[in-house]
């Protein structure tokens, strides 16, 4: 494999990992709850505020639709 594509292969884990916390920070948010995070040596509680019109809390949770039934 060359390094030009270990470098694409990177950048789309990185952009993945972003997606997911975007999702986790809007679902948080969206469902009044707090996230519990440790940045440097030290815990703290962010409460991410809730963004007027949004209203799909479960988008990409597989089982959202299970939940809803």
């Amino acid at each position: 494999m060359m390094e030009k594509d270990i470098l694409e292969m990177q950048r789309l884990i990185d952009e993945g990992v972003r997606l997911a916390q975007i999702r986790l920070w809007q679902r948080a948010g969206a469902e009044h709850q707090a996230l519990v995070v440790y940045r440097g040596g030290k815990i703290l509680e962010l409460v991410p505020e809730v963004e007027e019109g949004v209203t799909d809390c479960n988008s990409g949770d597989p089982f959202a639709r299970r939940k809803m039934i």
